[in-house]
């Protein structure tokens, strides 16, 4: 046996005889830390989540036009038109979702910011307490609700986009998920409206001072297929996303937070590492100084 092998058995000896002298501390941390975390667990606001599963509702809108601009080639370039992918209609509806004037919209029309601030907001008075700089900002609006209130996934197999919604009210929790998604549906489904009525002006002014016939006849069926998506739009709620399941109120004993178990776990496992700490930290010395002995050089 070699000395390093005799060194680490000591100094796994003295490392259990030490944390065995400690047990009653340990015990008494760990049933103390786990128990400050139980408290910490019933007493928090539970929060609860609430989720809309949707399924983008490109599909097949963009058919007919794509079709109607290859024949018109450099003039869809002239105009500005561009034909979107499905991917990129469903980023841009995501990117309209998380943007910071959609989301301020959403927060002021719902009044959230003296719900996310309340300690803030004097009911008394209906104003904020202390200084006017201390004031919520839009800017923290925005902050708290894209970082602890929704959240947004994307399953790249399915194609399936969740939007939840984290809040203490459970059924706030699942009205505010369903009218995300429906002002979004609405948001996108008028941008399209408002850019086929464009597209429609600029085409009917094009084909006036058209020279040839065949051109004519191009842009006239490019202006029946605006018109045509024009009338899709309007008459499609369901715009950029097709609800698969509906958001509801999650039921009351089913929080996300606070984790209670995994919190007491959690304590109690603090609890263990700070009381054998120090038996660690003594049993390392320990073997340092031994081993310094033994090799002066």
């Amino acid at each position: 046996m070699s000395s390093q092998t005799t060194a680490a058995e000591l100094d796994s000896r003295e490392l259990l005889r030490r944390l065995r002298a400690r047990r009653w501390w340990i015990a008494s941390s760990i049933l103390f830390f786990a128990a400050a975390a139980a408290v910490a667990a019933f007493i928090m606001t539970p929060a609860y989540e609430s989720r809309v599963i949707l399924v983008p509702a490109h599909n097949e809108r963009g058919g007919g036009l794509k079709s109607a601009l290859g024949q018109l080639g450099g003039l869809t370039a002239l105009a500005g038109f561009s034909l979107k992918e499905g991917d990129d209609e469903t980023n841009e509806a995501l990117g309209v979702l998380k943007s910071r004037q959609f989301t301020g919209a959403f927060i002021n029309d719902k009044g959230l910011v003296r719900k996310f601030f309340a300690k803030k907001w004097n009911a008394a008075t209906n104003a904020w307490k202390g200084p006017p700089d201390k004031w919520p900002t839009p800017g923290k609006a925005y902050e708290y609700f894209d970082e602890r209130v929704r959240v947004v996934t994307i399953d790249k197999k399915t194609g399936l986009v969740t939007v939840a919604i984290v809040w203490k009210d459970r059924v706030e929790a699942a009205e505010w998920a369903n009218e995300l998604v429906a002002r979004l549906n609405a948001e996108m489904r008028a941008r399209a409206i408002s850019r086929t009525r464009s597209n429609i002006a600029y085409l009917q002014g094009e084909v006036k001072s058209a020279d040839y016939v065949e051109i004519r006849d191009a842009i006239n069926r490019l202006i029946e297929t605006q018109i045509r998506d024009e009338m899709v739009a309007s008459a499609t709620p369901e715009f950029a996303f097709r609800i698969v399941d509906k958001a509801v109120a999650a039921d009351k004993d089913e929080p996300v937070r606070p984790q209670k178990l995994l919190m007491i776990a959690g304590g109690g496992a603090l609890g263990l590492l700070l009381a054998a700490l120090p038996a660690f930290f003594a049993s390392g010395s320990r073997s340092r100084g031994a081993r310094s002995k033994a090799d002066p050089t």
